[in-house]
């Protein structure tokens, strides 16, 4: 049941420290929760998640592919990971990993992409990306999602601990105006209507 905010304008949390922080309440929860990164730690703030469960935190540096196939292998032992590094470098770069050792080997990974389209412009076309979306979704079974505030990150995040397969977290990594409460909850693969809007 979702309840929007009433002052639309007002901003949450940066989206990054929603993600990082529902990562560490679930490590709380089940310290098989473990978060990985390709050396953008400073620019995820998964660092905290470093100081404050440094046993649940693995730093794969520059190596997004190695990442995502360490992250499959921990799933294929009990683990449920949490991988960040931004758009094109978590879909992209590291298709084949998520799509040979994650669905095909029918482990579990939560990929969270960051900045995914045009969000970081200024660092150029490489950092860019637009057809992350489609090549998630021709993998079997995988769950994409592209939360719009800072509740529905948060919900998200703990959302998907609880499924299995691959599943991908499309979001900003900055504060957007918030859109729910902070009490609200969503269905995974339905929408809400939040204003309906005669066109002609």
């Amino acid at each position: 049941m979702y309840k929007l905010v009433e002052n639309r304008s007002e901003k949450g949390k940066e989206l990054r420290v929603a993600v990082v922080e529902s990562i560490q309440e679930l490590i709380k929860e089940n310290d098989k929760v473990v978060a990985m990164e390709a050396d953008l730690g400073g620019a995820s703030k998964f660092t905290n998640i470093k100081k404050s469960n440094p046993e649940n935190f693995i730093q794969c540096g520059i190596s997004e592919a190695n990442m995502i196939g360490v992250g499959c292998g921990l799933s294929s032992e009990g683990f449920i990971p949490y991988v960040h590094t931004f758009g094109p470098f978590a879909t992209r770069r590291v298709y084949d990993q998520i799509y040979l050792s994650g669905a095909y080997a029918h482990n579990t990974i939560n990929i969270y992409g960051s900045d995914p389209g045009f969000t970081v412009g200024p660092n150029g076309g490489t950092h860019t990306t637009w057809e992350d979306v489609a090549l998630m979704r021709e993998i079997p079974g995988s769950i994409i999602v592209d939360p719009c505030d800072e509740t529905q990150t948060r919900w998200v995040v703990k959302e998907l601990s609880k499924h299995e397969g691959v599943h991908y977290i499309r979001a900003n990594r900055k504060d957007v105006r918030n859109v729910y409460t902070p009490d609200s909850t969503f269905e995974l693969g339905k929408g809400n209507v939040l204003e309906k809007v005669k066109i002609f």
